[in-house]
């Protein structure tokens, strides 16, 4: 009886408990810029730093990029080498946009 409970509500606490780690939502109340900071600092910033200079688990320096729009819609969309897909994260095209908008602030 007692395992029939725990293989019951061991999965429904697990789902509970990955919904409430979930990225919190960008506030319809910032700015683009503003919007833009957070989503790269949510999904981006832990391998490419706040300056996009870190350089973590071999991600690319940001600030030295030389990729166009297409090349780097693409690679935060499909991602390459040991960065992970992007686009399911950012969840729409604005939110992709807005990202790409702040790579380009960290360009030198």
């Amino acid at each position: 009886m007692v395992l029939k409970k725990v293989l019951f509500i061991g999965p429904i606490s697990l789902f509970f408990a990955c919904q409430n780690q979930a990225s919190a939502p960008v506030k319809a109340t910032q700015n683009p810029t503003e919007q833009a900071a957070n989503l790269y600092a949510m999904h981006c910033a832990q391998c490419h730093g706040d300056d996009g200079k870190l350089g973590a688990s071999g991600a690319k320096d940001l600030s030295l990029t030389s990729l166009s729009d297409n090349e780097i819609h693409a690679r935060i969309v499909k991602g390459k080498n040991a960065m992970p897909p992007m686009g399911a994260l950012l969840e729409n095209e604005a939110n992709i946009q807005l990202v790409m908008s702040h790579l380009k602030t960290l360009k030198h």
